[in-house]
């Protein structure tokens, strides 16, 4: 569908109607005001070196896939930018993704598990940004695959990470992962009426999910 369209019209993705790029420009508003808000204010109640550190990076994360995400959406089809902007978009996921993992990975799991996962993560996060950057229609189901494969890497220190975590902050995590994948649904599927503002609404509510996970382990 995507390639098709772009092939006739010169344009990315699906033409969306006036009320379904309405609903996704609410989304984005929403989006960048909590993860410029929500970044600014953890970033002031976090201690310690290694946490702010690594909390910094979630941040940058945090900005890099809401910021991209406005950017590439919201940009006019006829723009040629636009095409770059996917790109960048779609390679700031695999960003947030380590991103997130960074802070619990240095701060909260002991050695070996926090080491490994950090270079597991980090290390497939760029293998997916080159792969996005370089080649970003070539391997569409690879990169949704890897996507998904990168959040639920945890499920490797399953144990390790519930005992080192609170209960809540660890179900907020969990309940984060289970979000973004059901979202998955509403973005390979473009026929669906706004499907586009859905699926970033998934993105958004489960970024506050793991936002909450995050305040919760490290804020003070």
């Amino acid at each position: 569908m995507i390639k098709a369209v772009e092939h006739v019209t010169g344009r990315v993705g699906r033409l969306y109607s006036r009320h379904e790029q309405t609903a996704d420009a609410i989304v984005h508003v929403l989006g960048i005001l909590f993860a410029i808000n929500a970044s600014l204010w953890l970033l002031w109640h976090v201690t310690g070196l290694s946490v702010l550190i690594s909390v910094s990076v979630y941040c940058l994360g945090l900005l890099a896939m809401t910021g991209f995400s406005a950017a590439y959406n919201l940009m006019p089809h006829h723009r040629p930018s636009k095409k770059i902007l996917r790109r960048l978009d779609h390679a700031a996921i695999f960003i947030m993704i380590a991103a997130t993992y960074t802070p619990l990975a240095v701060n909260r799991l002991s050695e070996p598990y926090g080491d490994i996962i950090l270079a597991v993560i980090w290390l497939a996060a760029t293998f997916g940004v080159v792969m996005k950057v370089l080649f970003p229609r070539r391997f569409e189901m690879a990169s949704i695959a890897l996507y998904l494969g990168m959040g639920w890497l945890a499920v490797i220190v399953i144990h390790p990470l519930a005992e080192s975590l609170a209960g809540a902050d660890f179900w907020l995590l969990v309940a984060g992962g289970l979000v973004y994948s059901a979202g998955v649904f509403f973005y390979l599927f473009e026929r669906i009426p706004y499907n586009r503002a859905i699926w970033h609404a998934f993105v958004l509510t489960a970024a506050v999910l793991q936002f909450s996970c995050i305040w919760g382990e490290f804020a003070h």
